[in-house]
């Protein structure tokens, strides 16, 4: 009996060595993303503690930014305006109201740093920071054109009679924080070279559509495209020089595939990557079957950038469509990770993603939700990222337009990293 239990002890021993020996070889550096994580992180060259230039206390609490969400707007953003400098905002003023029935004034706060985290330009702005009832948006800012801050005004405040009424603009500011112009329109997007500006003139849900694109600073008008969206058009974005936009076909019966602008839950969809020039020539890249793709950007050589969904992956893959020539796919996050890219180099030599793993539990029960996800910059000619690492879903960042440094916003404060060179 003696000898029995030993036997089976040692089978499993046996199994636990094989099986321990398993989990830790997963957990090398992945390249497909079927490898587990492995930490990548850099010393920050410069740490500045925000507390000292007003950011609240309890400012990175888990659920400061989520308690009151859709209610009041408030800001956290960090943002290149150079390769030297860095804007860096967040609202002093409350994230839920104090008093019930008492409205909330916005204020943000503006900070520009220079890559030592010298302190260059600091501003106060006002905004309509209560929903008053109605659903908001989460305060934004980005890069402008010509090295501006964008800063995105989105509102709700009462007309004469009472009502609610919702606005929305945009306040461009300098590497001083001053104003160089104000525009009150409803901003689509804006480009992923130049950060160009596009409006749409007016509002039409069929029939073509008139777009104009703004450069510059002070900007104004370079291009104005009228469009007559096709049907089954599901995704679109402006370049300096042209327009791209996914066009699918969908199966509402058997082996007929049929264009509509209306997505039908389970059919089957053929689409394709269709790019536009300005003199109107048309290039295409048709998807493999069932799959789609969110459009990136356009690059500066008219090449287009997308994440393309794959069959049972979850982070899909990144491409490049070039035309005439074979589709280039780039290193990428891990097929179980879900993520998108939150900035980039011009060529896209350089690009970083936010990533996150909860999956739909997250998405259909908050409880399952962590408190954080994965900062990733990869290198285009590095299987690999160059950097990886645990990050708060509260935090911000973004990568230099260089591709040479990054800067988060977490913890109370601004940290600046740099990066190895190519």
């Amino acid at each position: 009996m003696a000898r029995t239990e030993g036997s089976t002890m040692k089978v499993w021993r046996r199994k636990l060595a094989v099986m321990v020996c398993c989990v830790v070889g997963a957990s090398g550096p992945f390249v497909d993303g079927s490898r587990a994580q492995t930490d990548k992180t850099l010393v920050p060259d410069v740490r500045i503690d925000l507390s000292a230039y007003g950011l609240p206390s309890g400012f990175f609490r888990p659920d400061a930014d989520t308690k009151c969400a859709g209610q009041i707007i408030g800001y956290r953003f960090v943002v290149w305006l150079s390769n030297q400098s860095v804007a860096v905002g967040f609202n002093t003023s409350p994230n839920c109201r104090v008093v019930p029935d008492r409205k909330v004034d916005g204020t943000a706060r503006l900070l520009i740093f220079n890559v030592s985290g010298v302190l260059k330009a600091k501003r106060d702005l006002p905004y309509l920071a209560d929903g008053n009832g109605e659903i908001v948006a989460e305060g934004e800012a980005m890069s402008g054109p010509s090295g501006t801050l964008l800063f995105r005004i989105e509102s709700v405040n009462l007309d004469k009679e009472g009502r609610n009424e919702s606005k929305s603009g945009v306040l461009l500011l300098d590497a001083n924080l001053k104003d160089v112009a104000r525009l009150d329109r409803f901003l689509e997007q804006t480009t992923f070279v130049n950060h160009a500006l596009v409006f749409q003139e007016g509002f039409t849900l069929t029939g073509p559509r008139t777009y104009s694109v703004l450069d510059g600073a002070p900007p104004v008008e370079t291009h104005r495209w009228k469009q007559d969206w096709p049907i089954g058009t599901m995704d679109r974005k402006f370049g300096e020089h042209g327009l791209a936009y996914m066009l699918c076909q969908q199966e509402l019966r058997p082996n007929e595939y049929t264009s509509s602008n209306v997505v039908y839950a389970n059919a089957k969809r053929r689409c394709a990557m269709t790019a536009e020039a300005q003199d109107q020539t048309v290039w295409a890249v048709p998807l493999k079957e069932e799959g789609t793709a969110a459009i990136v950007g356009i690059l500066a050589d008219g090449s287009v950038a997308g994440q393309i969904n794959v069959k049972g992956s979850v982070a899909g893959r990144l491409a490049i469509w070039k035309r005439d020539q074979t589709t280039e796919l780039l290193p990428w996050i891990p097929s179980d990770y879900d993520g998108s890219i939150q900035s980039a180099t011009a060529n896209m030599s350089r690009y970083a993603v936010f990533a996150t793993s909860d999956g739909k539990l997250c998405d259909s029960f908050g409880k399952f939700c962590s408190d954080s996800g994965r900062w990733m910059i990869f290198d285009r000619r590095s299987q690999s990222p160059i950097v990886n690492r645990v990050f708060p879903k509260n935090g911000r960042a973004a990568l230099s337009p260089d591709g040479l440094h990054y800067a988060s916003f977490e913890s109370g404060e601004l940290r600046l990293y740099s990066l190895p060179k190519p």
